[in-house]
């Protein structure tokens, strides 16, 4: 199954979100890359990831050209110079997101009991008093995640810190930087998502 759903925050950015439901058959078609992943579900989700930002492209008028890695090994796209790329999945989905004009971050992660059993690990003690129920740990550790990957660079998930702004916004400090992120909850799942 193609494209599910897109997001458009400004002029400059798209967020694109395939449900990966084709067989192993199907997305080799697709891809043009020598892919030397022998896990069926990470090759799908490699390609899939690879096909919404194609999608994100086509519709932003940019093209497309090649995903390459950066100086600190976050995905990039050779035809940007301004702006970013970013990717994120979680079988079934791929998600793809593109912004030209600024760095970006884009995550999903599935609402899950056992994220409990490792909420310690990434939250600090301000985060734990506005938070109640999994899909709210979820969130965090999805903004967290979507805030990283615009740094680019190693550091503690512990150490980015998140406050709730309202509904769905979230604000997170990364040293001395700060980022708007965007949850959205779809089928058991969060999206999350710089702005």
């Amino acid at each position: 199954m193609p494209i599910i759903k897109s997001i458009s925050p400004d002029d400059n950015t798209l967020i694109s979100i395939w449900k990966i439901d084709e067989s192993l058959e199907e997305l080799e078609k697709l891809s043009t890359d020598e892919i030397k992943i022998k896990n069926e579900n990470k090759f799908k989700e490699y390609v899939a990831t690879r096909e919404a930002i194609k999608y994100c492209c086509e519709k932003l008028r940019v093209v497309y050209g090649k995903i390459i890695k950066d100086d600190s090994g976050k995905p990039a796209l050779d035809t940007i110079k301004e702006g970013g790329i970013s990717i994120s999945h979680k079988f079934p989905y791929a998600v793809g997101m593109v912004n030209l004009k600024n760095k970006c971050g884009v995550d999903i992660e599935r609402i899950d009991e056992k994220i409990k059993k490792v909420k310690d690990k990434f939250l600090n003690e301000n985060e734990k008093k506005f938070i109640t129920k999994n899909n709210e740990i979820t969130a965090i550790w999805s903004v967290k995640e979507s805030s990283y990957k615009v740094e680019g660079d190693t550091i503690p998930l512990k150490e980015i810190l998140v406050s709730k702004v309202k509904d769905n916004l979230y604000e997170s400090r990364i040293r001395e930087r700060k980022y708007k992120v965007e949850t959205i909850e779809f089928e058991g799942h969060i999206l999350s998502f710089t702005t």
